[in-house]
């Protein structure tokens, strides 16, 4: 893709004969390339959940335009030739991340803590821990609250769970989009 500074192409866009594709960003940039003709041979299963997973990210973008609070928010985000429309569409193609969870304070008793960090590449909307016992009986759940770091996501235990020997710890971080990345521990 070529950019072009000349003036005779600040005021154009479109297609030119079938064969060059005009394209004027926010900036004013303007990017000449050839143009892209539809394709042949029929999708790939993976690109055809790509393609489901674009529909479902563009409703999404869509649905954030409609939200002055959430618009406000993805435009702050937005750099160069973004638009708040374009970083809605990104964050749902993209999941959060759970980087860290640590249970050096959970001994089992009520009021000791689990912590979680979770990440995301726009913001992470909650975080939930369950905890089972390791016969598989779930002794409880919750949600974690955001600490002032703004990675980080407390747990605090409500239950009484005197074999802490392989319970398990299931933490999941949700993004604005509804996104979700679980993540287990076996203690």
């Amino acid at each position: 893709m070529a950019k072009s500074a000349a003036m005779i192409w600040k005021s154009a866009s479109g297609t030119v004969g079938k064969e060059l594709t005009i394209t004027t960003k926010r900036s004013g940039t303007v990017l000449i390339g050839k143009h892209r003709k539809a394709s042949s041979v029929d999708p790939t299963e993976d690109q055809l959940k790509v393609q489901q997973k674009f529909k479902q990210g563009t409703i999404y973008a869509k649905a954030v335009m409609q939200n002055p609070d959430l618009k406000a928010q993805y435009q702050a985000a937005a750099k160069n030739d973004q638009s708040a429309y374009n970083v809605a569409l990104r964050d749902a193609f993209k999941a959060p991340e759970i980087n860290d969870v640590s249970t050096a304070n959970y001994t089992g008793a009520i009021g000791t803590t689990i912590t979680v960090r979770a990440t995301d590449d726009f913001k992470v909307a909650g975080v939930k821990v369950q905890i089972t016992s390791a016969a598989g009986v779930l002794l409880e759940q919750g949600d974690a609250i955001l600490l002032e770091n703004g990675l980080d996501w407390l747990y605090t235990a409500t239950v009484l769970n005197d074999a802490v020997q392989g319970s398990i710890i299931t933490v999941s971080a949700k993004d604005l989009p509804a996104n979700e990345t679980v993540k287990e521990i076996v203690l």
